[in-house]
């Protein structure tokens, strides 16, 4: 059959971990579909594509996503850790500015991750 069409060849999606991230995160902390969707302010049915690696179109409700659950945007989209490390010291890259004068007490906690969670 010389003649017969040839099917073109399936597109390869370059996909991101964020839907196998996304998938660990809430069975970590028990997180619905429909629980992820509120805090990120999608619709069930768009997390859902999330999970089955559809890649994020709207990069706002992951990043909202990331601050509700006390991760990073990098984090939770590309599964990286963001450091400061960008070469400078802490007085490069941060400012000192005065906001406060007089008596005070200062608690610090150390916290540690619970469980067997991973680090992000």
């Amino acid at each position: 059959m010389p003649n017969a069409k040839k099917r073109p060849k399936a597109k390869v999606i370059d996909s991101l971990p964020f839907g196998k991230i996304l998938r660990q995160e809430m069975k970590d902390r028990k997180l619905t579909v429909r629980a992820v969707g509120e805090l990120s302010g999608v619709s069930p049915s768009v997390v859902q594509g999330w999970l089955n690696n559809v890649n994020p179109h709207n990069l706002y409700a992951v990043a909202q996503l990331a601050e509700t659950l006390g991760m990073s945007f990098k984090g939770l989209l590309l599964g990286q850790r963001e450091s400061l490390d960008n070469g400078g010291s802490l007085a490069e890259i941060l400012e000192e500015k005065e906001f406060f004068e007089g008596i005070c007490r200062v608690k610090i906690q150390l916290l540690t991750p619970r469980g067997k969670r991973r680090q992000r």
